[in-house]
């Protein structure tokens, strides 16, 4: 039974009257927008609620994105890193090239000023290689016999007596350092001009024997050669003294020096050969 006031034979709106409705709405909305800017505000009201929806959605994104940048920076930052160890790794060894270049021309030079002594002709000799028991001190050259090398001729480098051919070979010698114990050596000190005997002890270092124990010898004192035994030429550096020692029960001083010689590092020496054909003036 209808109330009082209420239509009895109401009808309702049907689903395609109320999309026309609906459509006609949308449209009138759209006009008015599009002629008036009427739903800016609304549009932005709605921008701003769904800001951090958004920036929610993106995130997974961003971090994709970031994770991508990052591995790939990180490639590209380890290649620059093996390109930089690789030029430092070049430029070391052409700064260690650069000073053994040095090094050896310094020697040279000095080699080819020690071939003005009056009396004596000289032969360029190289390192061939050491011998294979180190305690033995001996070198070898790559100089020998077809060069006119002999055994005795003595042998220097650029800094003084590196010690005495011992064998001879068709193309290479053997050379016994200074520092061998089989090699005794005449010297003198140069500040006083005492004369003794120079002996190797097998560990690259020397010993002066017999100095009496009054001797004025002193660390520093350089020996050289006495030329006594007419097998060295006189004057050249054999060792400095690096310790005197007194002992109460020997009537000798025990004096210890190291090879001037460049024995374990020296790559160019010249073999002394006395040429009797030079006269002295």
């Amino acid at each position: 039974m209808a109330m009082p006031g209420q239509l009895m034979f109401a009808r309702r709106l049907g689903p395609t009257a109320r999309l026309l409705i609906w459509l006609l709405a949308g449209a009138s909305c759209v006009a008015v927008d599009a002629r008036y800017h009427a739903l800016d505000g609304l549009r932005s009201g709605f921008s701003l609620v769904l800001q951090p929806a958004r920036a929610i959605m993106r995130t997974p994104f961003d971090i994709a994105a970031e994770l991508g940048g990052f591995f790939v920076r990180h490639r590209l930052l380890q290649k620059e890193r093996d390109a930089l160890l690789t030029e430092r790794a070049r430029l070391l060894v052409d700064v260690n090239t650069a000073q053994e270049l040095v090094r050896e021309n310094t020697e040279l030079r000095t080699l080819l000023q020690l071939q003005s002594r009056p009396g004596q002709r000289v032969i360029h000799a190289a390192l061939l290689y050491r011998g294979h028991d180190w305690f033995a001190q001996r070198i070898t050259l790559d100089q020998g016999g077809g060069a006119g090398l002999r055994r005795g001729l003595p042998v220097v480098d650029a800094s003084g007596l590196v010690g005495q051919v011992s064998r001879v070979y068709p193309g290479s010698s053997e050379v016994m350092l200074v520092s061998s114990p089989q090699q005794l050596t005449p010297v003198l000190v140069e500040r006083t001009g005492q004369r003794g005997l120079a002996a190797g002890n097998g560990h690259s270092r020397m010993e002066l024997r017999y100095m009496p124990a009054q001797t004025d010898i002193r660390p520093g004192d350089r020996l050289l050669t006495s030329g006594i035994d007419r097998v060295y030429p006189a004057g050249i550096p054999v060792a400095r003294v690096s310790r005197v020692s007194r002992s109460q029960s020997s009537p000798y001083l025990r004096v210890e020096s190291l090879p001037l010689a460049g024995l374990d590092r020296s790559r160019a020496v010249l073999v002394l050969i006395a040429d009797p054909q030079v006269t002295r003036p």
